[in-house]
């Protein structure tokens, strides 16, 4: 009788543990530093795209404005790389317009390119993030993360903290951003290619989250 009392007890005991263990592994993957890490790499991008998209909706606006004051249609936008993001609709009354671009149409229509191609280049490089992510697992592995930061020439370095790698990753985007650098973009995309990674899609299905 005690016998079967032990066994009974240790049977109890070892579902406590087994339990105790499943829940620690299923934190664990919950807080995985992969996932923060891509998480903050990609809404840091997010956030940017965000102001370039008003940026953009509203030298849109004031330009398609001035060419109405004129009494003459807007051209079409130029194509820029291979993303794009159109304006719903635009307001008539062009808010502000004049005082937002005092030197008339040329500063407007300046501000429509420049505006046009830091987005498409935010949309690019969120892109680029989604596809390094190889297995759509919202998580950077560490294979993945010496890809995406060998595909632009920086090195991975075992050990870091969360923070740092989020900050190597942000810093790959800050830098390029000032002088919209398709050039260096596009060949680190390429060398993603290369080894394998591909816009798949779930990577499709975000983009265009982005593109609302």
């Amino acid at each position: 009788m005690r016998f079967s009392n032990r066994l009974l007890r240790w049977a109890k005991l070892g579902r406590v543990v087994a339990a105790f263990l499943l829940c620690q592994t299923a934190t664990f993957v919950e807080a995985s530093p992969g996932t923060e890490v891509f998480q903050g790499f990609t809404q840091h991008i997010s956030v940017q795209i965000g102001k370039d998209k008003r940026a953009f909706a509203l030298a849109d606006t004031c330009t398609a404005w001035f060419y109405k004051q004129m009494g003459k249609k807007a051209p079409l936008a130029a194509e820029v790389e291979k993303i794009h993001f159109i304006p719903i609709s635009r307001s008539d009354s062009a808010d502000n317009c004049a005082q937002q671009y005092p030197d008339g149409l040329e500063v407007a229509r300046d501000a429509f390119s420049h505006t046009q191609q830091q987005l498409s280049f935010s949309l690019t490089f969120f892109q680029m993030a989604l596809i390094s992510d190889g297995d759509d697992d919202h998580a950077y592995s560490t294979r993945e993360m010496q890809d995406v930061l060998d595909a632009f020439g920086r090195t991975y370095q075992s050990g870091q903290s969360v923070d740092h790698y989020v900050s190597q990753l942000i810093g790959l985007f800050d830098r390029n951003r000032p002088e919209i650098q398709f050039p260096v973009l596009m060949a680190g995309m390429q060398t993603l290619m290369d080894k394998g990674y591909r816009l798949t899609k779930a990577d499709q299905t975000a983009l265009n989250q982005e593109l609302e």
